[in-house]
């Protein structure tokens, strides 16, 4: 068996693996199984699009977005992740909710850092009321449940995320936490509700109910003087000498016992102060993470999401052969955003074909956008060319005639001074040195 077709054979056993865990609802370990799959064979769009699907259904929506636009430059036809884009852009408001909930989620982490867990509380109660399948909102909604001893709140986040991913360790580490704690919480009142059941569990007694001794007979005054006597100092003997020292005894016992469960306690509560840090710093920097993933592929013209949608534009313009579209896309092609290698490695072909015949269309559209006024889309397009073809000395002189009159003097200078010194063609550099003032 050749190299190739053994990793394709691991690459798709991963790809099966991930697939029967993710029908398991074992979304942690689909997703591995996949990151595997690729590691193997990058091309293969399905891994990539179950993928996005799982980081879509964990509520990740940025790493979805990025998992299928590189599936649809993979390919371009018949794919689902097509149809997964196109669901999200149908949907009016999503990419919005998104940016709210990334924003409250953030707010509810500044606020767990400077200690205003209630406030916290609130924000992290917002975000899972709109988006309920946002685990990491849920799990950091859990942890300061259990800070505050909340364990019923605490074990419905984490039972939501478990039904969503049913292997995740962290919630099932958190779930052990609620049993442990949950249940000693509960068992320390059971003895109290025990006392109360077995006080309330006898009859009371009627007004008319007498209770009448098995030996009873009728004393004279002076007799039950001295009974009464002999009672009381029968009664202090007792108490001084019996119950008095038992009392002292049960007291000592009971506040030893009590100063060991409250060393205990403190030394629990700064346990899991030290995890709910811990758990804070690695959930701040999944934020930033986050934050940064999500504002650099959906804010503008010039996000990530973007670029890559306009190599696929680019694609597509070459398959309906109207290639001044393609190079009217590519004039806005910003391909320092784009990391794929694979992305890359077309963007260098594309490139290529451009050089070779996109000038002349380039200056061409420049040509027009100066004679619509547009001449900001003028040195767009004429940059491009120059980019493409650095001896452009037509587009170069034309776009220092434009900086000229937008008074940008140093812009237009250079330009002058270099089809001066460098252009062989006498008729252009006396063009410039004209403009230039020579």
């Amino acid at each position: 068996m050749d190299y190739q077709r053994k990793t394709r054979v691991i690459a798709n056993s991963y790809y099966n693996k991930g697939l029967e865990q993710a029908r398991l609802r074992d979304l942690s370990g689909a997703a591995e199984s996949l990151k595997k799959s690729l590691h193997f064979n990058k091309y293969m769009t399905d891994a990539r699009n179950l993928l996005g699907l799982i980081y879509y259904e964990i509520g990740e929506v940025g790493d979805a977005l990025v998992q299928w636009v590189i599936s649809m430059n993979l390919q371009a036809q018949d794919n689902r992740a097509d149809d997964y884009l196109g669901e999200i852009q149908r949907k009016k408001g999503t990419m919005d909710l998104e940016r709210k909930t990334i924003r409250r989620f953030n707010q509810a982490l500044i606020y767990c850092q400077s200690g205003s867990e209630d406030l916290a509380i609130l924000q992290l109660n917002k975000v899972i009321e709109s988006k309920p399948n946002y685990l990491k909102a849920q799990l950091l909604f859990a942890l300061l449940c259990m800070g505050r001893e909340e364990y019923q709140k605490a074990g419905k986040s984490i039972s939501r995320v478990l039904q969503i991913d049913r292997n995740h360790k962290i919630a099932l580490y958190y779930k052990t936490l609620v049993k442990k704690f949950g249940v000693n919480v509960k068992t320390e009142r059971e003895p109290e509700k025990r006392k109360l059941k077995s006080v309330i569990s006898h009859r009371q007694m009627e007004d008319d109910d007498v209770i009448i001794p098995p030996s009873y007979k009728e004393n004279t005054r002076d007799q039950a003087v001295l009974n009464i006597l002999a009672g009381l100092l029968l009664g202090a003997a007792v108490v001084f000498f019996w119950v008095m020292p038992a009392i002292t005894k049960s007291i000592n016992v009971k506040h030893n016992k009590e100063m060991l469960k409250y060393s205990e306690e403190l030394s629990q509560s700064n346990q899991k102060v030290d995890s709910l840090s811990d758990q804070i710093e690695t959930l701040m920097a999944d934020k930033s993470k986050a934050e940064e993933s999500l504002a650099s592929m959906t804010n503008d013209s010039d996000s990530i999401l973007a670029q890559y949608q306009a190599v696929i534009g680019i694609l597509q313009a070459y398959k309906k052969d109207e290639f001044t579209s393609a190079v009217k896309i590519y004039a806005v092609l910003n391909p320092d955003l784009i990391a794929s290698t694979d992305v890359q490695a077309i963007i260098v072909e594309i490139k290529k074909d451009m050089t070779e015949k996109g000038c002349p269309i380039l200056e061409g559209l420049g040509d027009k956008a100066v004679s619509s006024g547009d001449q900001q889309t003028a040195l767009t397009y004429y940059a491009k060319c120059i980019e493409l073809k650095p001896d452009s000395w037509e587009a170069k002189f034309k776009s220092a005639v434009i900086y000229k009159g937008l008074d940008q003097k140093d812009q237009a200078n250079g330009l002058f001074s270099d089809i001066i010194n460098n252009s062989k063609d006498e008729e252009l550099s006396a063009k410039a040195k004209s403009e230039r003032g020579f």
